[in-house]
């Protein structure tokens, strides 16, 4: 219909997601909702003048909009056509179907599972609350290159608060997920959330200055998510909003930190067969042994780059999953930090004085130029002598990451899929080490 109606090439993305989420607040499920999202967006191309629209319903007009948007606008000197078949391979625990069919009532218990073991695990627990997730996406792209081609997956994440009762009120947080349903732990979930919150009733407070700090599986992946992210996409590359952008191949961190994309990674929570253009997702080095050696890209900007795509061409809207009503940019997938030798415990025994931070909170580049960043601690703890000692209140890092990836001393082999707080990608994150960080 888009040739017909003028367009030289024409693609289109279909996406179909559902949604369940059950709702936790004052320590009973007070929410269920299942959403579906569904529709296609059409992509028509006259020479390097393209035009898209989009629609939770096809029809003959979508077309005709489409092909008058790209009359009217200018070439885009870096549309060199549509992507054309090319082979993909399986991903291994991509897709669930035993997930994909679970019922509300399925989703709840499993919820109510995880409330209980909240409420159980220490009589100071006074409220809990939080949420339970199951995504199940499914997309097709086809263009008139030849490629045809769909993908499907499906993840269960939750994520969780307890609080302590009493004066000295105190909380914890854990999260956790799978992309089948076998390998979901709501119980642990309920458990580690209760256990921080029991371990931050009394606290203490530390001096302002450079400590040791050691940030765990879901501090790193806060900090490397937000802070680390936009570093390697290659758009903010491009628009020379990255600290990286002028610097590949050259040492920018400790020779003990590898990192790279792995968009097809066995079982990873964003794992995708194909982007969301249809170019097959791989395993994209980022940094080697301390070098920098490459960005994540879409089609478009690895045309400005002179490279090739990556797989990571995606979109995203305001809900979970895959959106037909966006146009593709370079995203990351699942961020893969390399583990390193030391047990999660032997980094704590390693450490003379220091602290210990399991969450961080506000966590955002200042200028993302240069990478100086700011974020708050949640469930610190003071290390002496290479042991946990007290909890410590809030503290605040104000710090330059560039310059904390040259300070690691130590990466542990305890890494886990952890999706920082309103991402569209996950990071498999381990204990990380770092001397010399400014607190207050």
């Amino acid at each position: 219909m888009a040739e017909r109606a003028g367009a030289e090439e024409a693609e289109v993305f279909a996406s179909d997601n559902i949604i369940t989420t059950i709702r936790i607040a004052s320590s009973r499920v007070v929410e269920t909702k299942v959403v579906r999202e569904a529709g296609v967006g059409l992509r028509a191309a006259i020479g390097q003048r393209v035009g898209f629209t989009c629609a939770s319903e096809f029809d003959q007009k979508l077309v005709e909009k489409a092909v008058s948007i790209a009359r009217m606008r200018p070439p885009n000197p870096y549309f060199n056509g549509f992507a054309g078949p090319m082979k993909t391979d399986k991903v291994d625990g991509l897709y669930d179907k035993i997930l994909a069919e679970i019922s509300p009532e399925r989703s709840i218990s499993l919820a109510e599972l995880m409330l209980e073991s909240a409420l159980s695990y220490d009589r100071r627990i006074e409220d809990v609350s939080g949420a339970l997730n199951v995504t199940v996406e499914r997309c097709e792209i086809v263009n008139s290159n030849g490629l045809n081609v769909e993908d499907k997956a499906t993840r269960i994440y939750a994520h969780l608060t307890s609080t302590t009762r009493g004066p000295n009120r105190a909380e914890g947080a854990a999260q956790g997920g799978a992309t089948s349903l076998k390998e979901f732990d709501p119980v642990s979930i309920g458990k580690k959330a209760s256990e921080l919150a029991a371990n931050s009733i009394k606290l203490k407070k530390v001096k302002q200055g450079k400590y040791n700090i050691i940030l765990e599986p879901p501090s790193v992946a806060e900090l490397f998510y937000h802070v680390f992210g936009y570093a390697v996409n290659g758009q903010d590359v491009y628009e020379q909003m990255s600290y990286f952008a002028d610097k590949v191949n050259e040492i920018v961190a400790s020779t003990k930190l590898s990192i790279y994309d792995w968009g097809n990674m066995p079982r990873g929570l964003f794992s995708k067969k194909v982007d969301d253009e249809g170019t097959p997702t791989r395993k994209t080095p980022l940094i080697e042994e301390g070098k920098l050696v490459g960005f994540v890209y879409d089609m478009q900007y690895a045309c400005k780059a002179g490279t090739k795509s990556t797989g990571n061409g995606l979109r995203f809207g305001d809900s979970l999953g895959r959106c037909y009503c966006a146009e593709p940019e370079p995203y990351i997938t699942n961020l893969v930090i390399q583990t390193g030798d030391f047990k999660r415990d032997e980094l704590i025994e390693d450490t003379r004085k220091g602290l210990l931070i399991q969450r961080l909170w506000y966590t955002y580049p200042i200028t993302p130029q240069i990478g100086d960043f700011s974020t708050t601690s949640r469930n610190a703890f003071l290390i002496e002598g290479g042991e946990v000692k007290s909890a410590v209140h809030q503290l605040r890092i104000h710090e330059n990451l560039p310059k904390l990836l040259r300070a690691i001393t130590g990466i542990a082999d305890n890494a886990t899929q952890i999706i920082p707080w309103g991402a569209n990608a996950c990071v498999n994150s381990p204990s990380i080490r770092f001397k010399g960080v400014r607190v207050s």
